[in-house]
């Protein structure tokens, strides 16, 4: 087990793999770790050797594990709180460029992880016309993946029309996801149900569940009841780049794995199979940012004129501010502008521009402004606006 990505993290995969094979792996974990440190993928695959019937073996052919090949399972439940849309547009655009099966399955594998956040298990009771709507829409997907699985030998002509026909299906739920926020109380409650089912043909249950630091307390006190004591047979991942944050009664009842950051090397073996040593990233976010067709020159550009007006106190005119907000808006880069102002204010502090009195309250803003932003779904073009002027009035 862990073959694959002991490339890539190879202390964390001997530390999990021993607990598994030692049978005491927990039935509650806490992957912490900044993003695109491979936590997500590292819990799918300890989800798949517990599911296995061979003892999660390496290559095993087994019922369970061929399920897990492509994420057609129904065990398996994740509140995502990631950039699925650049993910799944790096795929797409790998699949169009190599038609390969390694670039197949990546596609089928990258949607699935958003088709499993419209599992059942988290609805329960009646649908709202919305939830509706995206559980429609994530059944034509499933559908087209079971398609797009049975396909062998897809030459790129026929590759990028598959991806331009997913794309197009994926529309709604793109939208969806950028909305999304951590799991809320009606969830927990549902997973409360589900976790409670006695007639799981799957056996054993699991669940997946990030950025748990910017749920509401009511969520939190709901979810905490459920870790305390799991159903049997049922296993939570909690994934977080700010475990810190998360309230001590949870983490005083979870096993804790500190993912480090992926080093030079294993970064260059990961983007391999996609661009065989011929394309330099700095980070894995970085070539998912621009695989997934972000213009992250642009982005940083309009970072470096709102710095330096906070910085210089340059009040940027109503209508220059608008522009360069509806340029953020168009780009969907919101998150990316927030950590490439946090860069900028750090360089100025390093220039000694800015004080490191002033460095500490734009930092607590720009996460605070971040954190809200996505536990409350608050409109772009307003937050942008109220967290410029509020960073104006930090002398």
């Amino acid at each position: 087990m862990f073959e694959q990505l002991s490339r890539f993290q190879p202390g964390m995969a001997q530390q999990i793999c021993s607990q598994i094979e030692g049978g005491t792996f927990s039935q509650v974990s806490l992957f912490g770790g900044e993003r695109y440190s491979l936590r997500l993928s590292f819990a799918l695959e300890t989800i798949r050797a517990l599911s296995c019937t061979e003892g999660g073996r390496d290559a095993c052919s087994c019922e369970s594990c061929r399920k897990f090949a492509n994420l057609s399972v129904s065990n398996v439940v994740i509140v995502s709180q990631r950039d699925h849309v650049s993910i799944i547009e790096t795929s797409l655009a790998t699949f169009s460029r190599l038609a390969n099966d390694f670039s197949r399955n990546l596609v089928i594998r990258s949607i699935r992880t958003l088709l499993l956040q419209y599992h059942p298990a988290l609805f329960g009771g009646t649908l709202t016309a919305t939830q509706n709507s995206l559980s429609d829409a994530a059944s034509v997907l499933n559908e087209q993946l079971l398609e797009l699985a049975g396909k062998r030998d897809v030459d790129v002509k026929e590759a990028k029309k598959i991806s331009d026909e997913l794309r197009s299906s994926l529309k709604s739920l793109y939208a969806a996801s950028r909305k999304s926020s951590t799991i809320s109380i009606n969830q927990v409650r549902s997973l409360s149900e589900w976790t409670s089912q006695t007639s799981m043909g799957d056996g054993k249950r699991f669940i997946i569940i990030e950025a748990l630091e910017d749920t509401n307390t009511s969520a939190r006190n709901s979810l905490l009841k459920m870790l305390e004591e799991p159903a049997k047979d049922t296993y939570f991942f909690l994934i977080s780049e700010y475990p810190g944050r998360i309230m001590q009664t949870i983490l005083s009842r979870v096993r804790r794995y500190a993912f480090p950051p992926l080093t030079e090397t294993a970064l260059a073996a990961y983007l391999e199979p996609y661009y065989p040593g011929d394309r330099h990233y700095d980070s894995l976010e970085m070539f998912y940012l621009e695989s997934g067709g972000m213009d992250v020159k642009k982005s940083r550009e309009l970072a470096r004129q709102l710095s330096e007006s906070v910085v210089y106190h340059r009040q940027l005119g109503s209508a220059e501010l608008s522009l360069l907000i509806q340029e953020v808006e168009k780009m969907q880069s919101q998150e990316l502008l927030y950590k490439a102002l946090l860069e900028e204010f750090h360089e100025a502090l390093h220039a000694k521009i800015i004080n490191l009195d002033r460095m500490q309250r734009f930092s607590v803003l720009l996460n605070t402004t971040s954190s809200n932003a996505k536990l409350f779904n608050q409109n772009a073009k307003l937050t942008l606006e109220a967290l410029y002027y509020r960073l104006m009035e930090e002398r």
